[in-house]
């Protein structure tokens, strides 16, 4: 009985360890390039994603130009925002989804974004359909674009990742135009009331010193908010046609996937002396 005791200590030391690999070299062999392969075949097969990268700096950094002044600095540093009032209009933009709802409207029936599919909606009703339709591409567009701010040099890194790397770039482009134009239409719509408001004051005011002030103060703003509205902002980097993609990274998931298949293989083979041992013991114990 004694040489049937199952000794683990003796199994798992690294001479043994050794020895059982070499033993068990082509068992170590066919595991690491049942990974290997299974890797390469899956990088393959999964849609590649390319990303398009543009790089925008404001304009105006200055405090007084902003248009939403009552606009609270939402996240700060945190997730992407920016102690900046300019920057930080842009980036609640960005996120908007009255602002990307526009995208959802144009590109509504381009299969390289959206890519709805009827049987995901087929036991809806039209309302319904266009509410959930609405809801998952305003998703999407979350999910495809990105962007950073880089507090140093006050600009901000835009970013869009889809499978076809022409339509990206498309896409990107009309991005960067689309969010100036919807920035200077809020800018000039938000001077249009600014100035009635002003106006206003003024004309209903008694005391010429205090129309005096509005009428200067008035124009201070205007001349400022002119300024933004005419030139929202400057691309910095315009966007690219990517030459590789971002993902898969091929060669970094192989050898990975390389690397966890030799690790389960030793484990494999170190297990395999131990549950010898025992399949032995039950066939001595059976017989």
């Amino acid at each position: 009985m004694e040489e049937n005791k199952i000794t683990l200590t003796d199994d798992f030391n690294i001479f043994n360890l050794i020895r059982n690999v070499w033993i068990n070299r082509i068992l170590f062999l066919a595991i690491i390039a049942a990974f290997g392969i299974g890797s390469i075949i899956y990088t393959l097969a999964v849609d590649h994603i390319y990303e398009v990268v543009s790089v925008i700096k404001p304009a105006d950094p200055s405090e007084e130009t902003t248009l939403n002044e009552a606009s609270p600095i939402i996240g700060l540093s945190i997730g992407g925002y920016s102690h900046d009032p300019v920057i930080n209009n842009i980036l609640i933009t960005i996120k908007s989804d009255t602002f990307l709802e526009q995208f959802y409207h144009k590109y509504k029936n381009s299969i390289e974004l959206f890519d709805f599919k009827e049987k995901d909606y087929k036991d809806m009703d039209e309302k319904l359909k266009e509410e959930m339709m609405r809801h998952n591409a305003l998703k999407k567009l979350h999910k495809v674009i990105d962007f950073q701010v880089n507090s140093d040099h006050n600009t901000i890194t835009i970013s869009v990742r889809l499978k076809d790397k022409y339509f990206a770039y498309d896409f990107l482009n009309d991005f960067l135009s689309t969010l100036k134009e919807y920035i200077v239409k809020q800018n000039t719509e938000e001077m249009e009331e600014d100035f009635k408001f002003y106006t206003e004051l003024s004309q209903n005011s008694n005391d010429p010193i205090i129309s005096q002030m509005l009428e200067k103060k008035v124009m201070e703003k205007m001349e400022k908010k002119y300024k933004l509205t005419s030139n929202v902002f400057r691309i910095v980097q315009k966007p690219a046609v990517p030459a590789k993609r971002i993902f898969p990274k091929r060669s970094f998931i192989v050898v990975l996937t390389t690397f966890i298949g030799s690790l389960f293989a030793i484990m494999i083979i170190s297990l395999k002396p131990p549950f010898e041992k025992i399949i032995r013991m039950l066939r001595n114990s059976i017989n």
